[in-house]
């Protein structure tokens, strides 16, 4: 690695927004930082007083102990645990862990990253490591060995000469060969993702602002290896000024955050979509015709709404079981999300076997619906229980909306519901249609 003198790399461990800590072969904490005792609510005295076994919600205290006396030195691991504050309350952290050996003894090192606010898990706070080191290696030892444990990248950039030192973590996390170095901005911006290249590498005007208001760099951005892949990076700084004031030099880390970043977006995607089906869920629905309402109010276009049941599915699932209930509900979820193939399209699982499609800028819907009742029939899912036809049949209520000033839209479902009333008195198997 590039040479970066101590004083720096300790303002950069001060910048980490993460939780240090070492403890022995039997758990005791020989060091902690500011940022554990801020996320587990102690004060540093009583951490150093305390094990890893008095905060952990994960294995029990012997479990812990042998796995320690077992683990080889070199060892590196990563894992989610449950950590336990003063206050009896307990939280998610993310916990990055590897053990040395230090003199004569086996220690472990650790970063524990809070991740229940893990959309601000990439802002700067200031953490302070304390001077516990009579057990510990020289203090440039322990911080180096801090930055492997979390994985960071570190670089130093000279702002006035354009001048950008990185180390071998750095090289490999952007997918790239140390020996052959990048050296400025301008070459950084070539494997930065178009949408995120400018905020990433703005650097007068960005230094300024933040030397200004005293507050250190952060922000997530996307980059490209050279074998095509797409990399979440997470990346922070501390801004140096000289005598003036004046941003001069910046040094900080970037951490590859890819595997968290795709977690996240999982859990935002299952927030809003039927675990049955895969359509949008309720709580999609209701965000989307939200949207699709202001869109019509002001654009003047129509927006059709309509609500499909499956006719007599309670007969269906008490003659069939519910096993073959579900994929019937898939099948029909499946036609529905054929038929709405737009963007601004939407299939959503309204409850049990109703399902809502919202069609902006749609004014003719009926060659949909004909597509919909002629795909379900060429499947022939029997319905030997059914009183409208041997195989599986839906009723659809719809509502076109050609001026939405006056509804609102909790109106449409409403239309909507009464529409799909009128199919299904009129003997099911048909589709409804009111025009507002």
């Amino acid at each position: 690695m590039t040479a970066i003198n101590t004083d720096a790399f300790r303002l950069l461990l001060e910048s980490v927004p993460d939780g240090f800590f070492v403890h022995d072969e039997s758990g005791r904490f020989l060091d902690v930082n500011a940022r554990s005792c801020i996320d587990l609510g102690y004060s540093r005295e009583e951490l150093l007083g305390m094990s890893i076994n008095d905060i952990s919600r994960g294995a029990e205290g012997e479990a812990n102990e042998r796995q320690w006396a077992e683990a080889p030195v070199g060892m590196a691991m990563s894992f989610l645990e449950r950590a336990l504050r003063k206050d009896g309350s307990t939280f998610p952290v993310e916990i990055s862990l590897t053990c040395q050996m230090i003199g004569d003894r086996k220690l472990f090192f650790g970063l524990a990253r809070d991740v229940s606010e893990r959309e601000t898990a990439h802002a700067a706070i200031e953490c302070q490591i304390a001077d516990r080191t009579a057990e510990l290696a020289d203090a440039n030892e322990r911080l180096t060995m801090a930055v492997r444990v979390g994985g960071l990248g570190i670089w130093d950039y000279d702002i006035v000469a354009d001048q950008l030192q990185c180390d071998e973590q750095w090289y490999r996390i952007m997918g790239r060969k140390a020996e052959r170095p990048v050296r400025t901005i301008a070459e950084f911006r070539e494997f930065i993702h178009p949408e995120d290249v400018d905020a990433a590498t703005e650097v007068d005007r960005t230094a300024a602002d933040l030397a200004a208001m005293g507050r250190d760099y952060g922000m997530l951005f996307r980059i490209f290896r050279p074998d095509g892949s797409m990399r979440w990076v997470r990346s922070a700084a501390r801004i140096v000024g000289d005598s003036l004031g004046q941003p001069v030099r910046a040094v900080g880390f970037v951490v590859d955050i890819t595997e968290s970043r795709l977690a996240e977006q999982t859990l935002e995607r299952s927030a809003l979509e039927d675990p049955l089906t895969g359509l949008a869920n309720r709580r999609r629905l209701d965000d989307e015709l939200v949207k699709a309402c202001l869109h019509a109010t002001r654009s003047g276009e129509p927006l059709t709404l309509a609500m499909i049941d499956v006719d007599h599915f309670k007969l269906y699932n008490d003659g069939e079981g519910h096993v073959r209930g579900d994929a019937a509900l898939k099948a029909l979820a499946g036609i529905l999300q054929g038929v709405t193939r737009r963007p601004y399209d939407l299939a959503a699982r309204y409850g049990g076997e109703e399902f809502l499609l919202l069609l902006p800028g749609v004014d003719s819907p009926e060659p949909i619906f004909q597509r919909i009742m002629d795909e379900l029939r060429a499947l022939l899912i029997p319905h030997p229980s059914s009183p409208v036809a041997p195989h599986l049949t839906v009723s659809c209520g719809c509502v076109i909306a050609s001026e939405l000033a006056d509804f609102a839209p909790l109106d449409l479902v409403t239309a909507c519901d009464r529409a799909l009333y009128r199919a299904k008195q009129g003997g099911r198997d048909r589709v409804e249609i009111i025009r507002l």
